[in-house]
């Protein structure tokens, strides 16, 4: 049956609106009184023929799933993967299973746009209409801007929506108006940045010739979880006789699958790859004519891993000697071996170096060589390079207009910072939480209570980011626009066409800034792009990789993949994207030269106060980052977040398993249950990332304990190098 909606009345928002859970029935579909600009932005979708439209989903995870969507007479009555597509398969993951009835129909989804009336963070507003806010919100830029320059205002959006269109909204409107930079660093660009320091690119081989590997190496990532359409894949691999080896300083669900699991102590990787190449070198086992034909640096490399022995390794990684030996020995004499990395290692003050050696590792042994050999990681260059990005082009005196940079890591200090000139003065939030999802959250939560800071967020949800925003806007879901999705890990493109016309006064984030634009008085083309032409025109290239890829084709089939080769292997005969095209095993143009492992080190005061080494993962299945964290299904099925810790530890602190415990240092402290399944080493404790600070006991989740100190390089966040204490609660 299709999803009936109806319209309730309801004129002022609190907190218990949002945080409790109501009895509603589905929110309202009412046509909001501030009309979209251009019907373009919705499509036909209110016509009483039956009709099936193609999308994919807008989250931040490596599969980008396709979907399609059946609709009568305007209503949802179908919504499920695109079976068509080989690698999705038809399966959606447990999170976007329901995300009809879950998010786009729920009926705890913002409708319309709404004022703050009560103190910041108190999560109490009122409706006003799109005029009135839009009104007001440009006025109040207005004035920033014409007191202390556009540079008082910072735009804040991540990876909420990956979409070409509506993730990348609004930034031609702050470059127009000379807004801070924020640099959207928080996570890949330390892993990407080690890797493009040794092999010049991060694309490697394609996920699905991992089906051809006899050695799969999984490097910090939680491939059940967060990367689950790669599993079958590995699977058959597995089946034909691969050996799945897992490296995870927690035992994931992964790693409890795995022939064998590597646990060594957060943040030494780079050690454990440096002690790898150093007995690889040592026993002969490398590929000397692949190094001397498409490699530079061997000699000095040679000369700096002498020093990581495997006692030396041993030491550092709480691995015995045996097993790093029989690992080196393995990898390098399996054929073909592959490597696969996300971004799970990268968290820590060595995460570029620890890419940057591992990047190095298919080189040493000529993996590179085999199908299914070398290393797997990103694929999103391949995009870069075929789709037309033109449209997005800016006047020389836009784009050149030199402006500071802020890193989103050091977002509490940004607007917490009473030295910085000019004051942060205006925040935009949209495809973000920030107050979760950013480390050292109190911090943030400092900022964004500043009654001086004029904030607006964009959203579908009253997340605890929007909680202290003046103005809220409700945003539309991919049901709702039109889109076009790359994939940071596959070689897939997915168009996403709009099935339904936005719920209520909801509208696309683009069509926000358009609003605002013209509202401000601005008159620039580039400030008025059209959705459904922005797909048209990045799709409107010669690109080998695009031959027969057409928006008029994506429109019947949805999605495609890039016309890269078959049983790709892209370094089999060098062909690295560096100036000498060779891989660099020593670079002088990156500071160190060579990757070292450098440990982390604590005042004596701090080692006393704070002993345990603090994992805060990515571990949940039912939550996506800070996405879904909301809904209540998905909480009941992912269960309470726990703190896993080591019987060991436990035991020296009076701790038994489901205790309720507090964990803490100097910048906050997390209340929730022990749980001693020894899943951590000694001295190491672990809780889930992605629960919300407002449904976890006294408002504080996992980034209340992280820092926001970065990466050696990439600016990346260095959380896993968080120092911790725990207390068992009487």
């Amino acid at each position: 049956m299709p999803k009936k909606v109806d319209t309730p009345s309801i004129q002022k928002y609190n907190r218990r609106h949002f945080v409790q859970i109501s009895a509603q029935g589905l929110v309202g579909v009412g046509i909001g009184s501030f009309a979209v600009s251009n019907l373009s932005l919705i499509g036909c979708a209110t016509e009483n023929a039956s009709k099936k439209v193609f999308g994919a989903c807008h989250h931040d995870c490596p599969d980008t799933c396709s979907w399609e969507i059946e609709t009568q007479s305007g209503q949802v009555v179908s919504f499920k993967g695109s079976p068509s597509n080989p690698y999705t398969a038809g399966k959606l993951c447990n999170k976007m299973d329901h995300f009809d009835s879950e998010v786009v129909f729920s009926p705890h989804r913002l409708l319309k746009p709404l004022k703050r009336v009560g103190a910041k963070g108190q999560a109490e507003f009122k409706e006003v209409s799109w005029e009135e806010a839009i009104s007001d919100v440009a006025k109040r830029i207005n004035t920033i801007t014409s007191e202390k320059g556009g540079e008082a205002i910072l735009p804040f959006s991540y990876g909420g929506n990956e979409g070409m269109v509506q993730g990348k909204a609004g930034r031609s409107f702050f470059k127009h108006i000379g807004a801070s930079n924020l640099e959207r660093t928080i996570c890949g660009d330390a892993a990407v940045a080690g890797i493009e320091a040794v092999n010049g690119q991060s694309t490697g081989i394609m996920p699905e010739d991992i089906v051809h590997s006899r050695y799969i190496v999984l490097w910090g990532t939680n491939t059940l979880y967060s990367n689950q359409h790669l599993w079958p894949y590995i699977e058959k691999a597995r089946a034909a006789g691969a050996k799945l080896v897992v490296i995870d300083p927690f035992v994931s669900a992964t790693a409890e699958t795995a022939d064998v699991h590597i646990q060594p102590f957060p943040g030494t990787d780079t050690a454990l790859a440096l002690g790898m190449i150093n007995i690889i070198l040592s026993e002969g086992l490398q590929d000397q004519e692949y190094i001397d034909n498409y490699t530079s640096g061997f000699e000095e490399l040679k000369t700096h891993v002498q020093k990581y022995t495997p006692q030396y390794v041993s030491e550092i990684t709480g691995l015995e000697i045996t097993a790093i030996e029989a690992f080196a020995r393995e990898y390098a004499t399996s054929k073909p071996a592959l490597i696969r990395i996300l971004i799970g290692m990268e968290h820590q003050s060595n995460g570029s170096s620890a890419f940057r050696t591992i990047g190095m590792l298919p080189a040493l042994t000529g993996a590179w060589k085999d199908l299914g050999g070398g290393l797997m990681h990103m694929a999103y260059e391949l995009f870069g390079q075929s789709l037309n990005y033109s449209i997005f082009d800016l006047p020389e005196e836009v784009s050149g207009k030199k402006v500071r940079s802020i890193n989103m890591v050091e977002l509490g200090k940004a607007l917490t910072d009473k030295e910085m000139a000019p004051s942060v003065d205006a925040l935009f939030v949209y495809n973000a939480n920030p107050a979760v999802t950013i480390p050292n959250q109190n911090l943030v939560l400092a900022g964004l209570k500043r009654e001086d800071l004029f904030t607006v967020v964009i959203e579908h949800f009253m997340t605890d980011t929007a909680m202290y925003a003046d103005y809220v806007f409700p945003a539309t879901t991919p049901f709702e626009n039109w889109d076009l999705f790359t994939s940071w890990a596959t070689p897939y493109i997915n168009i996403n066409q709009p099935a339904i016309p936005p719920l209520g006064a909801a509208k696309p984030n683009t069509e926000f800034f358009r609003l605002l634009a013209r509202e401000m008085g601005f008159t620039e083309d580039y400030l008025y792009l059209e959705d459904k032409s922005i797909v048209q025109s990045m799709l409107n290239s010669d690109h080998p990789y695009l031959e027969g890829i057409t928006f008029d084709s994506l429109e019947k089939s949805g999605w495609a993949r890039l016309k890269v080769p078959n049983e790709w292997r892209p370094h089999a005969a060098g062909n690295f994207n560096t100036p000498s095209k060779k891989c660099l095993l020593y670079n002088p143009d990156v500071q160190p030269a060579l990757p070292d492992y450098i440990a982390v080190t604590q005042s004596e005061t701090d080692k006393k106060s704070y002993p345990l080494r603090l994992l805060s993962i990515k571990s949940t299945r039912y939550f996506l980052n800070s996405s879904h964290a909301n809904i209540t299904t998905l909480r009941d099925l992912e269960g309470q977040p726990m703190l896993d810790i080591h019987e060991l530890d436990a035991k020296n602190y009076g701790i038994a398993d489901g205790d309720e415990v507090k964990v803490f240092n100097q910048r906050g402290e997390v209340f929730l249950k022990a749980r001693i399944k020894n899943k951590v080493k000694k001295g190491v404790v672990c809780m889930p990332q992605g629960y919300w600070n407002s449904l976890m006991p006294k408002s504080s989740s996992a980034n209340a304990l992280t820092h926001d100190l970065l990466t050696d390089m990439g600016g990346g966040a260095a959380i896993q190098d968080t120092m911790v204490n725990v207390m068992k609660l009487a």
